[in-house]
């Protein structure tokens, strides 16, 4: 049997969230990422 998880990589929750300076996005340089929790759950 294979099984396929789509595993989805976010901002960690302990980063606090930046956003840029014209309001567009969210600063995603030097920001730690980690993979979402229900992904965790789902490997």
């Amino acid at each position: 049997m294979k099984i396929l998880v789509a595993v989805k990589r976010v901002i960690d929750y302990n980063v606090k969230i930046r956003v840029k300076p014209d309001n567009s996005d969210v600063d995603l340089t030097n920001v730690k990422m980690a993979m979402n929790p229900f992904c965790e759950i789902a490997v």
